[in-house]
């Protein structure tokens, strides 16, 4: 995985990482990223969340109909009721994001939605 900032980490990079840290073949790295994403997919899809400790929360919500504005055409559009994945960050992801951008100082606030 590349230190850049503006590189996107994709599921290969996550293969590569943790095939790494295991010591296991890159194909079973890729497997075991594969497996994790299918059980969360399954479990957004029977509307179960799912809770990563220390990492945060993935849940379903229900979106109302709402009245929307098209600009362009300059007129009112419905848009339908629909679902949506929501993620909520936990709080030490919170305070350690927080920290990363302030180069370590503790700072005066760290706000959270967690």
């Amino acid at each position: 995985m590349s230190s850049r900032k503006d590189k996107t980490i994709t599921r290969n990079d996550l293969a590569e990482a943790v095939a790494r840290a295991s010591g296991l073949p890159r194909r079973d790295g890729k497997e075991f990223v594969e497996v994790f994403f299918d059980l969360i997919t399954e479990a957004l899809m029977r509307k179960e969340p799912v809770l990563i400790s220390g990492f945060g929360k993935f849940s379903v919500v229900e979106r109302a109909p709402r009245r929307a504005r098209n600009v362009r055409a300059g007129h009112d559009v419905m848009i339908e009721a629909r679902q949506a994945i929501v993620f909520r960050p936990a709080v030490g992801l919170v305070e350690q994001l927080s920290l990363e951008g302030t180069g370590g100082q503790q700072p005066a606030t760290i706000k959270a939605t967690a």
